[in-house]
């Protein structure tokens, strides 16, 4: 398996990993109703699935930066980077916020932001780097 490859199913399973996120909050907040879970336990598993998002998040950066370098070939490879490296800093945001404000966070509606700010990001990231190489294979 190359290393293209590698980084193109992990983003896959990142964008998964969101958009199940985004999911259960939305459940939690009243929006939708999806599975028989309670709310506390929703929120345990976002909190935990937030950090596996940016656990994975900072591997792949890692990787595309120690295996491809930082070169700037087109358009897409700055658009990926910029939006890869705010996605990351969105998420570390949203985690520092979360962690140091708990006791507030149904007050705060910057998390709300962030989260759909960091969703959107990583929709973008794909876009431009998952989905990309894999219509490029096909």
């Amino acid at each position: 398996m190359s290393l293209e490859t590698l980084k193109s199913l992990v983003t896959t399973v990142i964008l998964a990993l969101a958009l199940i996120q985004a999911l259960g909050m939305l459940q939690v907040r009243g929006y939708v109703r999806l599975l028989p879970v309670k709310k506390r336990r929703l929120r345990q598993l976002h909190r935990w699935g937030g950090i596996a998002v940016l656990v994975l998040t900072v591997t792949v950066a890692v990787i595309c930066v120690s295996g491809f370098g930082y070169v700037l070939y087109s358009p897409r490879v700055k658009t990926h980077v910029v939006m890869g490296a705010l996605a990351i800093l969105v998420l570390l945001v949203k985690v520092a916020i979360s962690h140091r404000f708990r006791r507030y966070l149904r007050y705060l509606r910057l998390t709300l932001v962030l989260g759909a700010a960091a969703g959107l990001l990583i929709l973008g990231v794909f876009v431009t780097s998952a989905l990309w190489y894999f219509l490029q294979v096909a």
